[in-house]
């Protein structure tokens, strides 16, 4: 079974660059439908099970999860973890009994801030100085193991693949991602995918921004698809192009995506 290249966090050399165009492919919400999984059966659970005091409030909980992560254009599709931040602020905001994750909101901002990537292992390296407990964490692992399970029928969309395979010896394809690069990778792996593409950039490369940025660095040119509106701006701030999956629309997207492809990378 093909594997995919998993670079070092910021490492744009490590593949080499065989054509001037590279076309960034966003995974999760874009290529596989995943995200009603991620945001209806894992995240959100696992808010109740690492927080046993929002329990009681599951319903609330899973609205604003949905809300942040699928539905308000300000915030989806950001990290796990500034998603955490925002959605604790707001069940504050309705008045639910949330845990104090002032200092763990602290290092989210700082981290973001300074651009580095979000995973498990920059949290865990700043806990003491920082001085937060380690329930964000076991959060993000339990939720791993939920989404996981939830989805084992999530299926690529329609169109995904061939629009992909369609310029592959035209462009140089790579993987941008804000997922656990594991998660991500044996997800590419089990759909036969990921001979596809030449890198994945995902949660322990770069936060979207700064991997964008590194790729207008290295080609001429780069077209960024992706399915939220955070992905847009990650692509406006590193001024490159974008091409937006429609959520509920993806297979009309992907159907339309050959030709916008072709606009970029055969010009």
């Amino acid at each position: 079974m093909p594997d995919i290249l998993i670079p070092a966090a910021g490492d744009f050399d490590a593949w080499p660059r065989r054509h001037a165009c590279c076309l960034a492919v966003d995974w999760d919400g874009t290529c596989k439908d995943t995200m009603t999984a991620k945001w209806r059966r894992g995240f959100n659970l696992a808010i109740t099970r690492i927080w046993p005091s929002l329990a009681p409030y599951q319903a609330q909980v899973d609205e604003v999860c949905f809300q942040v992560n699928m539905v308000d254009e300000a915030t989806a599709g950001v990290q796990r973890f500034v998603a955490l931040t925002i959605m604790m602020e707001r069940w504050a905001a309705r008045g639910l009994p949330v845990p104090d994750l002032g200092t763990f909101a602290r290092a989210v901002a700082d981290v973001e801030a300074r651009g580095e990537q979000h995973g498990t292992a920059t949290y865990r390296r700043l806990q003491a100085q920082y001085g937060y407990d380690d329930a964000p964490l076991r959060w993000s692992d339990l939720s791993d193991e939920l989404i996981a399970r939830s989805a084992r029928d999530a299926v690529v969309f329609d169109g995904c693949r061939e629009a992909i395979e369609g310029v592959r010896e035209r462009a140089d394809i790579v993987v941008v991602s804000a997922s656990k690069t594991e998660a991500v990778r044996d997800d590419l792996r089990r759909d036969g995918m990921a001979g596809l593409f030449d890198a994945l950039l995902a949660q322990d490369f770069l936060p979207k921004s700064g991997t964008l940025a590194g790729l207008a660095r290295k080609y001429d040119r780069v077209l960024f698809v992706g399915d939220t509106a955070g992905d847009a701006r990650a692509a406006a701030g590193a001024g490159v192009n974008f091409y937006r999956i429609a959520t509920g629309g993806e297979s009309a997207s992907w159907a339309a995506a050959p030709a916008v492809f072709e606009a970029v990378v055969g010009r």
